[in-house]
């Protein structure tokens, strides 16, 4: 039998065996077998030829000097003078301590292979991590243009990159070699010229970026330092953009009618109403929301700015319950002071007025160039709106946000008076008021457009 004093130092040398050997090594996160590492005084010595392999590096070994070599890497190391010298610009001693010889291969600290070998050391209470430095993908843009789209993959560190075309869908498949996701997984639904992108990890250290389009495009690619820049082109596609912006939305009800009608749900079924008139249309149409939702005015804009939009319009509901007997359509378009505008612009995007000059110029002389055209859709509007016998209470211009972001021409239309309870009652009690207005920017629209052809 064992008494308690022999059991406890059973226990006591079992431990102790355990501490001994309880620093692991892994690559890539995987623990390797311990035949290719030991430990000696306290001091972890791993394979040099095993790590090698594994990261797919050379390694020539004679008395003298261990060569590493892989691609543009090229590390010489002379044992017996404890000197290191990597890519011919960066030398370092290491002590007896740092390196062991066992059978004619070598075996070296963590800390020293992780040099040589251009690797990211980690160590814990588990023990040591080698693992191959990834570039991350910083982030992933997409500007559109008329018949083309520029994705823009930014990365922290430069990275291997092959592209290649889907084989069952329009688009390419980006392989990323050396790099990897923050997040594990990126997607974006863009339902434009690109229909979405998605990002994600083939292995711990490749990740897969795959643009799906929907049109056949002409590639252009750029590798420059930490970027990749890939550019689509869409010949055949010259079809005319036109925004649609229901007013408000969500926590904004905007107008209220005497029975509680609201002016964020009237907007919405008139803009979806124009998108199935225009249905049939050589037209592509989009609305800033489609559902009740409430979006931020500069951002409806900057959706316009995205599709790249020919037209904006955005619709809204008047109200004047002083006098409920008001009716009538007004129009509006933006028009402005260049210095105030350049400001303006300059606040919102958080541009430096110096600095950034180029830009905020480009701006107004995008937003000066579309007032024109705003007032020639307003006119249009104007006319349809008398055609069909609504009250056409004028043209107007005005400095509203939705209208000083988009840089297209763009006109906000107040349809009616909502506090104006006929008015109300027919919106609220039929679809034909609906369809009246939603005809009578369907019709403007296609004028619009026919006449810039």
């Amino acid at each position: 039998m064992f008494n308690k004093r022999t059991i406890s130092i059973f226990l006591f040398l079992i431990f102790s065996f355990a501490l001994s050997f309880s620093n692991d090594v892994y690559l890539q996160w995987r623990k390797i077998d311990s035949q290719y590492y030991f430990e000696k005084n306290n001091t972890t010595y791993i394979q040099l030829n095993y790590v090698a392999e594994k990261f797919g590096k050379v390694v020539k070994t004679d008395e003298d000097l261990v060569i590493i070599k892989h691609d543009k890497w090229k590390v010489f190391l002379f044992p017996k003078n404890k000197m290191c010298i990597i890519n011919s610009m960066e030398s370092f001693k290491f002590s007896d301590e740092d390196i062991n010889i066992v059978d004619k291969k070598v075996y070296l600290t963590p800390q020293v292979i992780s040099k040589v070998m251009n690797l990211d050391l980690i160590s814990n209470a588990k023990g040591y991590y080698l693992n191959v430095p990834v570039a991350k993908i910083e982030s992933i843009n997409t500007i559109f243009g008329k018949s083309n789209a520029r994705t823009i993959i930014e990365l922290s560190e430069d990275a291997n990159v092959e592209v290649y075309p889907l084989v069952n869908a329009y688009g390419y498949l980006i392989k990323i070699k050396g790099a990897e996701v923050p997040d594990s997984i990126y997607y974006h639904e863009y339902n434009n010229k690109v229909k979405y992108i998605k990002a994600y990890h083939f292995s711990e250290t490749e990740v897969w970026v795959k643009i799906v389009l929907n049109y056949k495009s002409e590639l252009k690619k750029t590798f420059e330092s930490k970027r990749v820049i890939l550019d689509f082109y869409f010949p055949e596609l010259t079809r005319p953009v036109l925004v649609i912006d229901p007013g408000h939305g969500g926590h904004d009800s905007g107008a209220v009618g005497f029975n509680k009608l609201y002016e964020k749900t009237v907007a919405l079924e008139v803009a979806k109403k124009v998108k199935d008139l225009l249905a049939n249309e050589d037209i592509d149409v989009y609305l800033t929301r489609t559902k009740d939702e409430f979006i931020e005015l500069y951002d409806r804009a900057m959706f316009a700015n995205n599709k790249d939009a020919d037209l904006f319009i955005s619709i809204h509901l008047n109200s004047y319950p002083d006098d409920r007997t008001v009716n009538g359509s007004e129009i509006y378009y933006f028009d402005f002071s260049k210095s105030s505008y350049a400001r303006r612009i300059a606040w919102k995007e958080n541009l430096d007025s110096k600095k950034d000059k180029p830009i905020i110029e480009t701006w107004v002389k995008d937003k000066e160039s579309s007032i024109e055209e705003s007032k020639k859709f307003a006119n249009i509007l104007e006319n349809e709106i008398k055609r069909n016998n609504i009250t056409d209470r004028g043209i107007h211009s005005a400095e509203f946000a939705v209208l000083a972001y988009t840089r297209c021409p763009a006109v906000l239309y107040e349809l009616d008076f909502l506090s104006n309870k006929t008015v109300e009652q027919k919106f609220k009690y039929g679809t034909d008021y609906v369809k009246k207005f939603a005809g009578i920017i369907k019709e403007s629209v296609l004028k619009y457009f026919k006449e810039k052809k």
